[in-house]
């Protein structure tokens, strides 16, 4: 039965809100242990495409091992930015007493958001693209990210925090004072570069490398998509890669409302109006994913469609060999650290550790060979069917029940980000049986 157009149009909105409260759960989840930083992203990356194959359709250039591949570029882009959230209400360091524009604060907000996810974006895109990549081309690709990356910490990124925030600068300086040490921002950044450890032992000294950081990560960015455009010549993933960058830009700009008004507003002189199950940090978080996923899910969607080409930049390999790595990487590693993982980060430090850890690791080798034997030649809309709703569940069970008493979050479920995890997986299971039903017809 052919859907009208109108019928299309209904549904593509509901896709659009399907990907928006997914990411939003799987962005949430990435601030949990068990997840968390690079883990995280690595989750968030390898769930969501799962999602974009099913809205978008599969592509020859996106099997299991080129999935693994696009949902571990995202772990490439780790920033720091525990010190820049509450910076909207003006405040740098509410205990030193120093204030900034907010106009600083939300440069650097969008600094953070723009430099986030521009390789996983370029990545997805290659996958929609027909643009047949050569070896050469992913070293260029990572090459002018590490290189423009070291160079705009190493100079401009400097000049660009001295313009606009100079109060971090300053409280840099008194910390290096404070504790004796030569105050020479600049000069100490470069003895102890990109070693946001080694600043957390000086007021100021975290938040300067960060910035530092965040900063250089929008020169890394730009160049590394101009690169995409004009050294490797893909179009489609050059446009991915700059939308999803933008798109985080934005929502995570936009999320930190919740820190604005969380903590009093304007130079934190204010009462929050939050009510108590409105936790500002958890909010951020999920909204952050939340409009990132509506924007990115709403262009995927309204990419031209390309010819379904297959990725040939490891055709001088033999197949079996190529398959044997696609097994490895893409069912083995992917499937195995997501189940796995989660559950032996959330015991950590308890009794149960190994035990949990085992039980854990046995079920994802038995769910790993059953996938490997029985779909390792399916299509990935069908290893998508099975695998989306599998770790939404699973996902959503170890975030609420797993891990010892003060990691299991069912005992505060009517906290909104813990609510709005449970109602957007729900969303994302319905939409799945639906799109299945539909793609049917």
């Amino acid at each position: 039965m052919q859907k009208t157009k109108t019928g299309n149009i209904i549904f593509e909105a509901l896709t659009v809100l399907t990907g928006a409260f997914l990411l939003g759960f799987l962005w949430r989840v990435r601030g949990e242990t068990g997840w968390g930083s690079s883990w995280g992203l690595l989750n968030a990356g390898f769930v969501f495409t799962l999602f974009i194959i099913l809205a978008k359709g599969e592509r020859k250039k996106l099997d299991m091992g080129w999935l693994a591949l696009t949902s571990l570029s995202f772990m490439m882009t780790v920033p720091a930015w525990g010190t820049l959230l509450s910076q909207i209400t003006g405040v740098l360091s509410e205990e030193d007493s120093v204030y900034v524009s907010v106009w600083s604060a939300v440069v650097l907000m969008l600094s953070l958001g723009f430099g986030l996810a521009t390789i996983f974006g370029i990545m997805l895109g290659r996958g929609y693209s027909d643009k047949q990549w050569k070896i050469k081309d992913f070293i260029i690709l990572i090459a002018v990210f590490y290189i423009t990356d070291i160079i705009a910490k190493a100079t401009v990124s400097h000049l660009i925090l001295g313009a606009i925030q100079p109060e971090a600068v300053d409280l840099f300086e008194k910390g290096l004072a404070a504790a004796d040490m030569e105050p020479e921002v600049y000069k100490t950044y470069l003895q102890h570069f990109d070693n946001v450890s080694w600043g957390k032992k000086f007021t100021g000294g975290r938040n300067y490398f960060s910035s530092i950081q965040v900063i250089a990560s929008v020169f890394r960015s730009a160049a590394t998509l101009l690169a995409t455009r004009f050294i490797i010549k893909d179009k489609v993933a050059a446009k991915t890669g700059t939308v999803v960058s933008a798109s985080f830009a934005f929502a995570i700009t936009v999320a930190d409302l919740f820190f604005y008004f969380g903590n009093g507003d304007y130079h934190m002189q204010g009462e929050s109006p939050f009510p108590s199950f409105i936790y500002p940090w958890g909010c951020w978080e999920f909204f952050t994913g939340f409009i990132a996923g509506a924007i990115i899910t709403a262009y995927i969607l309204k990419l031209k469609n390309t010819d379904n080409v297959p990725e040939t930049t490891f055709s001088f390999i033999p197949d079996k060999v190529q398959n044997v790595f696609c097994i490895l990487l893409g069912f083995a590693a992917m499937n195995g650290i997501s189940i796995v993982r989660p559950v032996l980060e959330r015991f950590d430090d308890s009794p149960y550790q190994i035990t949990a850890t085992v039980i854990a690791v046995i079920a994802a080798v038995i769910f790993v060979a059953v996938l490997t034997v029985k779909f390792r030649n399916a299509s990935m809309t069908q290893l998508s069917y099975i695998l989306l709703p599998f770790y939404i569940i699973y996902i959503l069970a170890v975030y609420m029940f797993v891990g010892i008493p003060e990691k299991q979050n069912y005992t505060e479920v009517l906290l909104l980000q813990h609510f709005l995890c449970i109602v957007s997986a729900a969303v994302t299971l319905a939409w799945t049986i639906a799109n299945k039903k539909m793609t049917k017809s």
